[in-house]
């Protein structure tokens, strides 16, 4: 009888923002990396998604998260302090390495929307820390890197997003 070789996947999950990193972000062997991105994803969503997509037959090194600042436009820090709390669960049983990355900031939108952004960033990399989880800090504002829609990134903001997004797997894995 012959023990099953278990493949070992980075998955990076998040909303619309990483629509279009994939390449740069899977090598050419997609069985190594995966790229799930849930456009206007809230961070429910995920914890939603995320049994079908970390599967206890195989093993992941590395899960990567990654959130736009929509929900933060529609609900108050505390329901989605709430809904983090609730991702550690699934994300505990992983046994992946995890790392979050920040909320993004979004170009020409409220200073409300802004400070609520900081606060529940400061706050996640505090919840990153108690559950042994990595945090990132992915940037702040996006200037330049955004369509005129202040919200959808750039081809430009796309590969500086995929550049940033190895960086951080490579030093994670490494």
């Amino acid at each position: 009888m012959t023990a099953s070789v278990k493949k070992r996947r980075v998955i990076v999950i998040g909303d619309s923002l990483l629509r279009g990193t994939e390449g740069p972000i899977c090598p050419p062997d997609p069985s190594h990396g995966k790229v799930c991105c849930l456009p206007g994803a809230w961070v429910r969503d995920v914890a939603r998604k995320l049994p079908g997509l970390v599967r206890p037959s195989d093993y992941y090194q590395l899960l990567v998260m990654q959130f736009g600042s929509d929900e933060v436009a529609e609900r108050s820090p505390k329901a989605i302090k709430r809904d983090f709390r609730a991702l550690g669960q699934p994300i505990e049983g992983s046994r992946a390495q995890v790392v979050f990355s920040s909320i993004t900031s979004v170009a020409g939108k409220s200073t409300e929307r802004d400070r609520k952004t900081h606060l529940i960033n400061w706050w996640l990399r505090d919840w990153c820390s108690q559950w042994n989880s990595g945090f990132f800090w992915l940037w702040g504002g996006l200037p330049g890197l955004l369509v005129t829609n202040g919200v959808q990134l750039s081809q430009r903001g796309k590969e500086i997003l995929a550049h940033e997004q190895v960086g951080l797997i490579d030093r994670a894995l490494n």
